[in-house]
């Protein structure tokens, strides 16, 4: 199944560490790691995250692929609003996710936001 995560740029590093192999652990405050099922949710929601409260207000869309029998026994959820449909894999779960990922973690977008506050999109 191809899913999809915005990512904040702090998350973007761990995930180039890990060479875009894996996901990091969650930290105590994320209890659940979200994949959504469309790229345009994720897109929403890192041009929204990019306004976190953060020195580095750049946020990133990546994509990834898993195995479908595993993954299917999420069941589909409504992120943020109705049209984000997701599936939340809890936080002990993330390194079972991991070794079920196909392939690298493609990096498709990333945003940031200039001196005026306006968007300014990377492919």
């Amino acid at each position: 199944m191809e899913l999809f995560r915005p990512v904040n740029a702090e998350e973007y590093r761990e995930l180039a560490e890990r060479g875009f192999r894996e996901f990091p652990p969650r930290t105590f405050s994320q209890p659940i790691f979200t994949a959504l099922l469309s790229e345009e949710g994720a897109s929403q929601i890192a041009r929204h995250l990019r306004i976190a409260k953060k020195s580095d207000n750049r946020t990133y869309v990546v994509r990834f692929m898993v195995d479908d029998v595993y993954i299917r026994q999420f069941p589909v959820q409504h992120a943020h609003e109705l049209t984000r449909r997701a599936l939340w894999i809890p936080a002990e779960d993330v390194d079972i996710l991991n070794q079920h990922l196909i392939g690298e973690i493609r990096v498709l977008a990333s945003y940031q936001i200039d001196r005026e506050d306006s968007e300014v999109f990377f492919a």
